[in-house]
């Protein structure tokens, strides 16, 4: 394991040195580069921060990039998956996603399960053809209570013990990145509440079997949930009379 001290300071001096100002847009939120600071730092490809991922409201406050984005949804799809687990079971979990992934993880507890096989499969369309890709997730921690997951993705070597020992380090890190994206995720939780409330009357499924359809219809048209909870509340998209084929409307 790194001196944590030293991987802190290298965390600093990483975040500092990202994202230089290039256009209006300036900067990418300080929790995203944060989390692009930690995937580097760790050897991996890509890194995503879900808040409460074990709780229906989940929401991914932050995704360094298209498959980092595409796994959290996977999870919020499943409804399990390393992010859930890792927050459940308050320690790191991973897996290894391709044609090269071995058996059940040697780090794994017998009272740990492995991660499910339906969040395997999806998250495999997810990567390259042929790709084996390492996934792993740690709880983020604040004064002892795990109030997010961190999660990366990349090659295999990136899963090393030693690696896994620093990858907790700077999840406990990233507290301090899911207070910016608090406001942002009130937002997003509300709009979710609102798009399936809809959704509610539309079809009149229970609150949950609702928002399992949205994110299924989400993965079927391969778009992103929030894209389609707005289209949902501009009523450019419906689910009356259980409807759910076709493209997401323009």
């Amino acid at each position: 394991m790194t001196d944590p001290l030293h991987l802190l300071r290298a965390l600093a001096e990483a975040v500092a040195r990202s994202g230089p100002v290039t256009g209006p847009a300036g900067r990418p939120p300080a929790a995203e580069r944060v989390c692009r600071a930690v995937a580097d730092l760790l050897g991996a490809d890509g890194a995503a921060l879900t808040c409460a991922p074990a709780d229906p409201t989940r929401y991914t406050a932050c995704a360094t990039d298209e498959v980092a984005a595409r796994l959290a949804e996977v999870e919020d799809l499943v409804g399990d998956g390393p992010a859930v687990r890792a927050v459940r079971h308050g320690r790191s979990v991973g897996t290894v996603l391709g044609p090269g992934a071995p058996g059940r993880s040697a780090d794994l507890p017998p009272d740990v399960p492995e991660v499910p096989p339906v969040f395997a499969v999806l998250a495999g369309e997810v990567l390259d053809p042929g790709a084996t890709v390492a996934v792993r997730s740690w709880p983020v921690r604040d004064g002892g209570q795990v109030i997010a997951a961190l999660t990366v993705h990349g090659p295999v070597g990136c899963a090393t013990p030693e690696a896994q020992a620093d990858g907790q380090v700077l999840a406990d890190a990233l507290a301090p990145a899911v207070v910016g994206p608090a406001v942002s995720g009130v937002r997003a939780r509300g709009r979710r509440h609102r798009a399936v409330g809809m959704l509610v009357a539309q079809t009149g499924l229970a609150p949950e079997d609702a928002a399992a359809l949205l994110r299924a219809r989400a993965w079927a048209e391969d778009v992103a949930v929030a894209d389609l909870e707005d289209a949902v509340l501009a009523r450019r998209a419906t689910f009356s009379g259980g409807d759910t084929a076709g493209p997401l409307p323009a």
